[in-house]
């Protein structure tokens, strides 16, 4: 379980004890029952508190005084992360060869901008960057973007450099590596890349603030961390 897990599931539990003491209800393996004339208010002060607690995301890594430059899919410069201070950003790594995990982080970047545009919330802004780079150009980006129906509204596919590209993923804790490879009758290279199952959550600041399984994302957890660095 990740540290995000750990702090949702601590946080939960210790809120849940405090609801059951809110409701006079009996405190697992004691013998006491509260009325809860007598613990409402406090209980209800003590959850208060916790519940501000939860909602605290520590500062996992500080990237704000590093730079990069990359290519979104118009092939304009973007530079990373600088041109989103004051923004909050998703971050999801990619590579367009992936046959699993990638089109699922994929498909689930997709799903939290539709619930996010729902739920009126405007200061976020995604960011996806391939680690294959020399196979992924800013035009592979688009065509596959374009043929899940994503809608470009806030959203960068970004492609760099090797050395870049490197760099940024393994500042936030992104791991990769490029698996067997083949060649075609053609001459053509076949190679898969094996990879970590990750995306992170950047505050305006260019801290990272939380991770969360790509392909295997918590729409609750994540809306709920995004909300709290509004």
């Amino acid at each position: 379980m990740t540290a995000v897990g750990r702090r949702e599931t601590g946080c939960l539990a210790t809120c849940n004890d405090f609801i059951g003491l809110r409701f006079g209800l009996e405190p697992p393996n004691s013998g006491l029952r509260f009325p809860a004339c007598r613990i409402l208010f406090p209980a209800f002060l003590l959850l208060s508190l916790f519940s501000l607690s939860c909602s605290r995301l520590p500062v996992l890594e500080d990237i704000s005084g590093t730079n990069y430059e990359f290519l979104n899919q118009d092939s304009s410069r973007v530079s990373f992360p600088s041109d989103y201070r004051g923004k909050i950003v998703v971050m999801s790594f990619i590579y367009t060869h992936c046959p699993d995990i990638c089109p699922l982080t994929t498909n689930n970047m997709q799903h939290l901008q539709d619930t996010l545009k729902s739920d009126g919330i405007k200061n976020v802004r995604f960011v996806t960057l391939t680690f294959d780079p020399n196979r992924d150009t800013p035009q592979v980006l688009k065509e596959y973007a374009a043929i899940r129906g994503i809608n470009f509204d806030g959203w960068d596919f970004l492609s760099g450099s090797k050395a870049n590209t490197d760099s940024v993923t393994y500042s936030v804790g992104f791991r990769y590596f490029p698996g067997d490879s083949s060649y075609t009758k053609s001459g053509e290279l076949i190679y898969y890349i094996t990879h970590t199952d990750k995306c992170v959550l950047i505050d305006g600041k260019g801290r990272v603030r939380a991770t969360y399984s790509g392909s295997q994302l918590a729409f609750p957890l994540i809306v709920h961390d995004i909300k709290s660095l509004e």
